[in-house]
């Protein structure tokens, strides 16, 4: 990757060049000022700086652990699945397809490539993320993407039908976090939402990222959790009202051929996706081992039989907060 790169192999003119031909809906959301020459070599320094962690293992990071977890969105869909139907259109008889909503923590295009498969029932997805190498994954994909921060969006003021913040939340500073929500604000048209997933500080998922996910994987995860209150205080800051705030089920499901299969499927994608390589052995061994870790913080890893085939879950559950663009 050469110091002008901005996504795979293309520099940022390339890229709207290729946007303009492939998606040509979300070209015209972009602010003309924000992508103009001289602003984005200085912007595309910035990203990728910001950005090891989810890029490759050459710059110490574990996004491609991540992205080989991803290739489909089946064991994350009940949760993906409960945010997507938030976005709800403001006027009734409008088919949410219509929505374009941005996905701010995007990663590959996970929760693209799921609305994808909806229909109607899920608005379109636009898939942003700061990673070069999670980013070019979505592009494979063919889905339409942009790779920017969420701190400093390069989309045009009132622009958006919806804006999701979520599965990554963590990973953002205080301070990136108020940003991100502030652009939220700004991009969004008058009436429409801005989601944020977060995993609550204190409780089992917020738990596995500190006492599995911090101690044993490739980058460790030094970040702090979001708590109800801190979520209100990023809403008001940022000029939304006060936010719906609720739980949802938001688990890990894999299946196998058998019950021990999936559960041990269970237990390899957490290893895999976390990048738990501090947690040493043979297959067989890992999973021995991360099982009680599982247990302690998330909770037991419960299987049932669906049909021909077994299904593992992992418990996780999340907040969802809800807040309205009124101005």
């Amino acid at each position: 990757m050469t110091s002008d790169t901005y996504v795979a192999d293309l520099t940022f003119p390339q890229y709207l060049e290729e946007i303009s031909e492939k998606h040509p809906g979300l070209r015209e959301l972009l602010d003309p000022e924000r992508i103009e020459t001289g602003a984005i070599e200085a912007y595309l320094k910035e990203l990728n700086t910001l950005s090891w962690e989810f890029e490759g293992q050459d710059t110490g990071g574990r996004g491609q652990a991540w992205s080989r977890t991803q290739n489909t969105s089946n064991s994350r869909r009940t949760g993906m699945t409960s945010l997507l139907e938030l976005f709800s259109p403001a006027s009734p008889g409008i088919p949410r397809s219509s929505l374009r909503v941005l996905d701010v923590l995007g990663g590959s295009g996970t929760v693209a490539r799921l609305a994808a498969t909806l229909g109607n029932d899920a608005p379109t997805v636009l898939t942003a993320d700061i990673s070069n190498l999670m980013i070019s994954s979505c592009r494979a994909h063919g889905l339409p993407y942009i790779r920017q921060s969420a701190a400093r969006s390069l989309f045009r003021d009132n622009a958006l039908d919806g804006v999701l913040i979520g599965y990554g939340t963590q990973l953002l500073s205080p301070q990136t976090r108020q940003l991100a929500v502030a652009e939220a604000f700004r991009t969004l048209k008058p009436g429409s939402p801005l989601v944020l997933h977060a995993f609550e500080a204190g409780e089992g998922a917020a738990r596995f990222f500190d006492d599995v996910v911090h101690p044993y994987s490739r980058t460790g995860h030094p970040h702090k959790h979001l708590t109800r209150e801190e979520i209100r205080g990023l809403f008001a800051d940022a000029g939304f009202g006060e936010p719906r705030i609720h739980g949802i089920n938001d688990p890990l499901i894999l299946e196998g051929q058998t019950a021990e299969e999936a559960k041990a499927n269970a237990l390899m994608h957490l290893y895999s996706a976390y990048d738990l390589c501090k947690i040493p052995g043979s297959p067989h061994e890992i999973q021995k081992s991360l099982e009680p870790l599982v247990e302690e913080t998330l909770g037991p890893v419960s299987v049932r039989r669906e049909h021909e085939r077994y299904l593992a879950e992992v418990p996780r559950t999340a907040l969802a907060a809800i807040g309205v663009k009124t101005q």
